[in-house]
């Protein structure tokens, strides 16, 4: 039997006292910012929260929120693929979905029940295939994979330079040129590992405290 995920505030204490011995500038942060707790969340509602951060996608939050809860609401208060493929385009556009975002959140749809995004097997499958198959959707590309293995399936050992918060995060944390924080978080990964996900969030945490 598998057993149950573990969430990144749980193992917060293990990676500080990892990197109180590789990195203390880090193990100093994560002391000060405590990962708030949350539960991973199931297979079954990964289809629902990929749907909301498609919606999510080039929006500010106060919109993204109005739009899907509109699309919530238009498809029957649950967002299931075959609830989606049973509406046409112009019913999902009239949500206030873009037409790229409607057939993106289309193709999420017929992918899911076709077998090809398995969210009941993420559980057991590794970061790199489950990347593999949601980069292999319209409209999801490395970013949103990343982020859904740290936020919602709390993976605890993703790498995500492609995230500009994150980057800037970095810069601050470790007084470098902005432009040089990618590079300097492919240095870190092997550092901060097995918690590199541990690590995002706190950094994440971290610049939200000091804006």
């Amino acid at each position: 039997m598998t057993p149950p995920p573990i969430s990144l505030a749980s193992l917060q204490p293990a990676a500080q006292r990892h990197w109180s011995r590789r990195d203390s500038l880090l193990a100093s942060l994560s002391r000060a910012n405590p990962i708030p707790a949350e539960a991973p969340i199931s297979g079954s509602e990964g289809f629902g929260v990929l749907v909301q951060s498609i919606t999510h996608q080039q929006v500010s939050m106060a919109a993204g929120r109005t739009i899907h809860s509109r699309l919530v609401k238009s498809l029957g208060g649950k967002v299931t693929p075959r609830r989606v493929l049973n509406r046409e385009l112009p019913d999902l556009r009239a949500a206030g979905l873009s037409r790229s975002k409607a057939a993106y959140i289309q193709d999420l749809a017929q992918r899911t029940l076709a077998g090809d995004v398995e969210f009941e097997r993420f559980d057991k499958m590794p970061d790199a295939a489950i990347i593999e198959e949601l980069t292999a959707v319209k409209g999801i590309g490395t970013w949103t994979a990343k982020m859904f293995l740290i936020f919602h399936l709390q993976r605890p050992d993703v790498s995500a330079p492609e995230d500009l918060g994150l980057r800037l995060a970095v810069a601050s944390a470790y007084g470098a040129k902005a432009d040089k924080a990618a590079r300097l978080m492919e240095e870190k990964a092997r550092v901060w590992s097995p918690y590199n996900s541990v690590a995002a969030r706190v950094l994440w945490l971290s610049r939200r405290q000091s804006a």
